[in-house]
């Protein structure tokens, strides 16, 4: 009986890492969408979707209009919702308009910045960041999707800093996924 358990074990924890996890045959078929470790929360259709109709290629750090996938540690990221006291006809002058940051700390003066792909109102950006609190919520990691735009060093008082600039596409934890683009988390690549 206990062999039985432990065979039934080994097989359940097979099926859940190709399933839920990006293994060596999905790594080799898209070698370059994934940036770092994927911490069981992405699958192959994640990485196919960065890839279709595409000609994927390696990150060298020019813009290249390629979305790549990277996930940290969700406790060295911070998202914040802004209101810039400005508003606009776009928006009937009736709301300011808003904006999300995503900020991820790699190391000390190095980070990654996530920036949306056009200015919305105060109202529809709080819809997004409380989904993407609520995916992150109680999660250890967190994997964004995005292309790349930028590298700037730069100083702050005095002090060395990188920043990696990228535009926000996904955002996915082990609860779900939510993309700029409605519908993108759900489509089959």
């Amino acid at each position: 009986m206990r062999l039985w358990a432990a065979f039934s074990l080994i097989f359940f924890l097979c099926i859940s890492y190709s399933a839920w996890g990006i293994d060596l045959a999905v790594k080799k078929k898209y070698p370059y969408q994934l940036l770092t470790e994927d911490y069981f929360i992405l699958n192959e259709n994640d990485l196919a979707g960065y890839t279709f109709g595409m000609n994927p290629a390696p990150f060298n750090g020019k813009p290249s209009g390629l979305n790549y996938w990277q996930c940290f540690s969700c406790e060295h990221i911070s998202i914040t919702l802004e209101d810039t006291g400005s508003s606009t006809e776009d928006f009937g002058w009736k709301d300011n308009i808003g904006d999300i940051q995503i900020r991820v700390w790699i190391k000390k003066g190095v980070f990654h910045e996530y920036a949306m792909r056009r200015e919305w109102s105060v109202g529809e950006f709080q819809h997004d960041f409380n989904r993407w609190r609520q995916l992150m919520k109680g999660e250890k990691h967190v994997c964004l999707g995005g292309h790349f735009v930028s590298h700037e060093k730069m100083f702050d008082h005095g002090i060395p800093i990188e920043v990696y600039g990228w535009i926000f596409d996904k955002i996915k934890t082990k609860k779900g996924c939510d993309s700029y683009f409605d519908g993108d988390c759900d489509r089959a690549y």
